[in-house]
């Protein structure tokens, strides 16, 4: 991941068959505005679905018939190329409506490895959470009608007081500054007095940028985090930690979109 002071050269938004859908761009566009960047869709696959399809026992269950019927991998693959249009469809719709430059690429695998074999150093990962919701777009005028998925809903920033703390904080402001959303200042950490040299720190750092509140956790594990982001309904979440520190089953578990800082910058 790239410093500061780098340039960020493209917001790569990573959706698989069960992704979130408005969120997640969103959070994308929304990140490519403030930060001049390019955004990126990479729409993956479950290549799990289509083995799953593939079995000779594999039965789906009819919506209008609710009785189940065989799986052929024919269906599967003419469903996953329908969404892969459909979310082409509103990736274009949204880049045009904010005037930005859009690629969408479509492959199989699993969604973090496909993830970081896909990104390099100066790209920025959001990744969408799990759970269908295709919307309609409109043409919007203010930050809450533009997005309006996040505009009610805080941007939250994970904060240790590290170099990728602190560089979160800074697109975490720019995000919410963009969509007119909350920033909420996560500060995972034992006692008082650490709690309030990092809220010093973070308040410093964000002096000339969007005002933010400071909450206090226990602890900085992702099952923290996670029933933090649940209960405060957060609309974006920026993790400044590594890829791989998120498990398929807590990425699922996040109610919004996460965007992945590298510690290692």
């Amino acid at each position: 991941m790239p410093t500061d002071a780098e340039k960020i050269r493209r917001i790569v938004m990573v959706l698989d068959t069960a992704s979130s859908v408005l969120p997640a761009i969103e959070a994308a566009a929304g990140l490519a505005l403030g930060l001049n960047a390019e955004l990126a869709g990479l729409f993956i696959e479950d290549e799990r679905l289509l083995r799953f399809a593939g079995l000779p026992f594999a039965r789906e269950l009819g919506f209008a018939s609710a009785r189940a019927r065989p799986l052929a991998p024919e269906s599967v693959e003419h469903a996953l190329r329908a969404q892969a249009e459909q979310l082409r469809r509103l990736l274009a719709a949204t880049a045009e409506r904010l005037s930005l430059a859009w690629t969408l690429e479509v492959v199989r695998g699993e969604v973090l490895r496909s993830a970081l074999a896909w990104a390099d150093a100066s790209d920025l990962l959001v990744l969408g959470r799990s759970e269908y919701s295709w919307p309609g777009t409109h043409r919007r005028n203010d930050p809450a009608q533009r997005f309006p998925a996040l505009a009610t809903r805080p941007v939250a920033v994970v904060f240790d007081g590290s170099a990728a703390a602190l560089r979160a904080l800074s697109i975490g402001s720019t995000l919410a500054g963009v969509t007119g959303s909350e920033l909420i200042v996560l500060i995972p950490v034992t006692g008082a007095q650490t709690f309030n040299e990092l809220r010093q720190r973070a308040t410093q750092h964000l002096i000339g940028r969007t005002s933010a509140s400071c909450l206090y956790l226990p602890d900085s594990s992702p099952a923290s985090i996670i029933r933090t982001a649940r209960s405060r309904h957060f609309g974006v979440l920026l993790w400044p930690g590594c890829i791989e520190d998120l498990k398929p089953a807590q990425l699922s578990e996040l109610p919004c979109p996460v965007v992945v800082l590298n510690k290692e910058i």
